[in-house]
């Protein structure tokens, strides 16, 4: 079987592994994201995709825009591909780029689709607070993520789930979905889309991850902190210096605030520890760190502040 793999960040690399370490599955190309440069152009940057392909001694490609570059579609076209995969790849593919294998170009998306189409489907299943997300195999049109489904796995979202906790199970969950899929190509029936049921993860922001106690639940910031662990993180901003949360529990009780001292309007000090007031609910907060600092624990921050 001969493919050509499409992706760009780690949590492409696990699909490529188990294409590589298969003998019968020869890998023609990999094709990911140009080089980018440190801010003073002092150092260039590798995607993770790169760096294992340099590991596994694969022909590499970098289009800026495939589907202009006519050199690349030539080298996909000659080298005859049985399928495409793509994952997390980051570029829109032409139809002529999808028309290229014998059999699909297949895209690995980390959601149960239809839910979740774009960039951002595991930030988003936190967010939302759901008990099960998964992965979904699909084959490629030139809509973005609604193509026909192929193959879905489920997996559960635990109560203290991170986005880097669940980038990484679904990284591998989307390589066995992957592998199994183009090994069982001939006897998978795919199922369209149900395109009412059909929901969008969008672009993540800076700004997204600001937190505003006066008018989020605690609930909701709890899924914020822990959807925007990689980027752009949850803060707070307090006289021109930015905070970033990085734990919290949600509290059931509510807090006295009689022998409480102030840190910011929202966030008290009590007994060592530091407690937010939000629209509904309370947080303890347990990990944060100051802008230009390391992370410590709200003992250790408490002990710094002069209140």
């Amino acid at each position: 079987m001969r493919v050509v793999f499409m992706g760009t960040p780690d949590f492409s690399v696990p699909t490529l592994t188990k294409l590589y370490n298969d003998k019968n599955i020869e890998v023609s190309y990999v094709v990911t994201k140009v080089d980018s440069k440190s801010n003073r152009g002092q150092k260039i940057n590798y995607s993770c995709v790169k760096k294992a392909a340099i590991e596994y001694n694969l022909n590499i490609l970098q289009p800026v825009k495939i589907k202009e570059d006519r050199d690349i579609i030539d080298k996909l076209k000659e080298c005859k591909p049985d399928f495409i995969i793509v994952v997390a790849y980051g570029q829109i593919l032409s139809k002529e780029i999808l028309d290229i294998p014998r059999f699909a170009c297949i895209n690995g998306h980390a959601s149960l689709l239809p839910k979740y189409r774009g960039a951002s489907p595991i930030q988003s299943a936190i967010l939302n607070g759901d008990k099960v997300t998964g992965t979904t195999s699909m084959l490629m049109e030139e809509g973005l993520d609604t193509g026909d489904i192929l193959e879905q796995r489920e997996i559960s979202i635990e109560t203290k789930e991170t986005s880097d906790s669940l980038f990484e199970k679904l990284s591998f969950l989307t390589a066995d979905t992957i592998y199994s899929t183009i090994n069982n190509f001939d006897n998978i029936k795919s199922i369209r889309q149900d395109y009412l049921k059909a929901t969008k993860s969008v672009i993540i922001k800076k700004e997204f991850g600001k937190i505003d106690f006066k008018n989020e639940t605690a609930v909701n910031i709890d899924r914020k902190i822990r959807a925007y662990t990689s980027w752009p993180s949850a803060y707070i901003e307090s006289e021109g210096v930015q905070y970033k949360i990085w734990n919290v529990d949600v509290l059931d009780e509510d807090i006295d605030l009689a022998s409480a001292k102030k840190f910011t309007d929202d966030i008290y000090v009590i007994d060592d520890e530091l407690y937010a007031k939000c629209k509904e609910g309370v947080l303890k907060i347990n990990t944060l760190q100051k802008s230009g600092k390391n992370k410590i624990s709200a003992k250790d921050f408490i002990n710094g502040l002069r209140l």
